[in-house]
């Protein structure tokens, strides 16, 4: 079946009230592994104006605003978007949301930006090069896009752990690498998500379209779990065997014509 962005769009509509209740709050991942490398690489973003492209329930948006960003954020999810200004209805923080498909975003005015972030949300984008078009027209030269993944190289339409027969985790099976398209992502059951909709494209093909669009690559990062996760979260050790995120730190150099 060959599933398109209204797919996926409605699998998020349907997962938004578990994700939120599951991933909503102080996840390990978002606070250990990204959000150290996102501020660290936003740096000082008092009066900064920040796309979160893909907002999701409004987490990153709300910790940027915080930190004193003017913050615009689009997602297009109704339901999440719900979450998200209900979340920031006791304590307004001024950011500015949309309900909206990131490639396609005619309400935000040309240079209107000094970064754009995406935070785990290309891999559920059916057209990532009209995103990354779209982040080329709206940032203002010498602006910062903050590209974070689940890992393509990865997070393949085969993939998962192969365990012996006590359920032990031997390693990592990915298979299908070049296979471009979208394929099912099965949640933890006890995470009550259904499975949502990710689209594949490989490394290459995500790192040459940043470059058609106008962007010059300025760093990589595979953020690796930090020691303290051996005793905290034992179970989360995966990501130290293999990468699950993949951080692209890119600065726009030409506006895409």
């Amino acid at each position: 079946m060959r599933y398109t962005q209204n797919d996926s769009t409605e699998r998020w509509n349907c997962n938004a009230d578990a994700w939120h209740r599951n991933f909503g709050g102080e996840d390990p991942n978002r606070r250990d592994l990204l959000d150290p490398i996102i501020f660290e690489t936003l740096g000082d973003i008092g009066g900064k104006r920040i796309l979160d492209a893909g907002c999701g329930d409004g987490y990153l948006s709300r910790k940027l605003a915080k930190r004193g960003a003017v913050v615009t954020a689009v997602e297009c999810s109704h339901r999440m978007l719900a979450l998200a200004l209900a979340e920031e209805q006791p304590d307004p923080l001024s950011v500015t949301y949309h309900n909206g498909d990131i490639a396609s975003l005619p309400f935000l005015a040309d240079r209107s930006f000094d970064a754009v972030v995406t935070n785990n949300v290309i891999q559920d984008a059916a057209d990532f090069e009209g995103a990354f078009r779209e982040f080329s027209r709206l940032l203002q030269p010498g602006g910062i896009y903050l590209h974070i993944v689940n890992h393509p190289c990865f997070s393949t339409p085969v993939f998962g752990w192969v365990k012996d027969g006590e359920g032990k985790k031997l390693y990592r099976k990915v298979d299908r690498y070049f296979e471009r398209g979208p394929f099912l992502v099965p949640w933890s059951p006890k995470s009550g998500m259904e499975p949502t909709i990710a689209f594949h494209r490989t490394l290459g093909d995500t790192v040459n379209s940043l470059i058609s669009c106008g962007f010059r690559l300025l760093q990589l990062v595979e953020p690796e779990p930090p020691e303290s996760w051996s005793i905290l979260y034992p179970e989360r050790l995966d990501g130290a065997r293999i990468p699950d995120f993949l951080v692209l730190v890119c600065k726009k150099e030409k506006t895409y014509v």
